[in-house]
């Protein structure tokens, strides 16, 4: 009783951060109603104002992953949340320009990898075991629930004047509250640090199976990030292009994308059971399903039907690897690993624009059309190599046996 009194704080600290870990994804509903502000300003910049942050937050997790070792989680979550406040703030003063945009969404992107680094983390520091991997879906499932509502805000607020949206950030304020008094002033594996230890194994002497497995998983989440940004970067000019409404509604269907992470969360124990070593298959088959879907029909239930499925898809991969990691790696590596892993992913996700608006002239002028066949292509090659990988596994085991 004493240890679930002690632990208490520290789980209102990991809602508070969970909650504001995707506030920058609020923005996506005012996407197509700030190029209709800035019509002279390259649409590849204006679709990036939704994925910029994630750009930002590749160098800042790989820094707060190696402050870990000597901040607090509190000083770290502080200073993470002030950059949040300060990057979705700063556009209600100064907003001249898309310029300026891509400059606060970026600064608000270093405090989102920081805190997306420190959420795991701090999960890891207060729970062990399948307590753990509970939390770990409970708590993406949180993130994603959170980003629905947020995201659903945004949405109306950017129908009345796209500026409006940015005021979802004085939310941090109050996440700001929570950390001061609920986070420890603690470091991964402190003295005080009442969790079970571990042989602090270095990764220059983990084996290398294990090293290519960190590897792998990493790879594997951040390609199933890479895809379902295209949600955040196409949905709304999805809805604007085949005339479905207005930037409400991608509010509307972007809550399908939290909706389905909350349902993943719930049920998650149940499809590790059923599904095993096909859980990552199946991910993909979801969105492999989603691209599918918004290739060929060209409606309000076909485009919530395609965010469900891919959001689903993001949701079990984003539960899954993160536990798997922290079998792999040891508390002190942990946050240098979720570093990596914070990083990595959020490359994936800010640079699917880009590299989508780039790959698809080359083979078609139907830019929407384009994207979403890459997408199905990159799901199939996806749910190729994970079988095979499954089936090899299968045939070292038997012929060990």
């Amino acid at each position: 009783m004493k240890s679930v009194l002690k632990i208490k704080p520290v789980v209102y600290g990991i809602i508070a951060f969970a909650i504001v870990a995707r506030l920058t994804s609020s923005t996506s509903p005012a996407i197509a109603v700030i190029q209709k502000a800035f019509p002279q300003a390259n649409h590849t910049a204006v679709e990036s104002l939704a994925t910029i942050g994630d750009a930002a937050a590749v160098l800042s997790a790989l820094v707060v992953g190696q402050l870990l070792a000597r901040w607090s989680f509190k000083q770290l979550g502080l200073i993470s949340l002030t950059l949040l406040a300060g990057g979705g703030l700063l556009p209600l003063i100064w907003h001249q320009s898309v310029t300026q945009l891509l400059i606060w969404g970026f600064l608000a992107g270093l405090g989102t990898g920081g805190i997306t680094t420190i959420l795991p983390s701090l999960q890891s520091f207060s729970f062990q075991g399948e307590q753990l991997a509970i939390i770990l879906g409970k708590v993406v499932a949180l993130e994603n629930g959170s980003s629905m509502v947020l995201v659903f805000i945004g949405g109306l607020l950017a129908s009345r004047n796209w500026l409006y949206n940015y005021y979802i950030f004085f939310l941090t304020f109050l996440a700001i509250i929570v950390v001061w008094f609920t986070v420890p002033n603690q470091r991964p594996q402190s003295p005080s640090n009442s969790a079970p230890t571990m042989q602090q194994t270095p990764m220059s002497v983990m084996r290398p199976r294990q090293i290519l497995m960190v590897i792998f998983y990493i790879f594997v989440a951040s390609i199933i990030v890479f895809l379902e940004a295209t949600l955040y970067n196409k949905n709304a000019l999805f809805i604007n292009n085949y005339h479905l409404g207005s930037p409400a509604l991608t509010g509307q269907i972007m809550m399908l994308d939290g909706l389905a992470a909350i349902v993943v969360g719930l049920t998650i124990k149940y499809l590790r059971r059923w599904l095993k070593k096909y859980l990552l298959v199946f991910s993909f088959t979801l969105d492999a399903l989603g691209g599918l879907l918004l290739l060929k029909w060209h409606s309000v239930l076909g485009i919530g039907l395609a965010t469900f499925c891919m959001g689903a898809g993001s949701a079990i991969v984003l539960m899954t690897v993160p536990y798997l990691l922290s079998l792999l790696a040891s508390p002190k590596r942990y946050p240098l690993i979720m570093g990596c892993f914070s990083a990595i992913t959020s490359l994936g996700f800010s640079s699917s624009a880009v590299i989508f608006n780039n790959l698809v002239p080359l083979f078609t002028k139907n830019l929407l059309g384009g994207t979403y066949l890459l997408v199905l292509v990159i799901a199939v090659v996806m749910i190729i190599l994970l079988t095979g990988l499954n089936l090899a596994q299968l045939s070292r085991d038997f012929l060990s046996n």
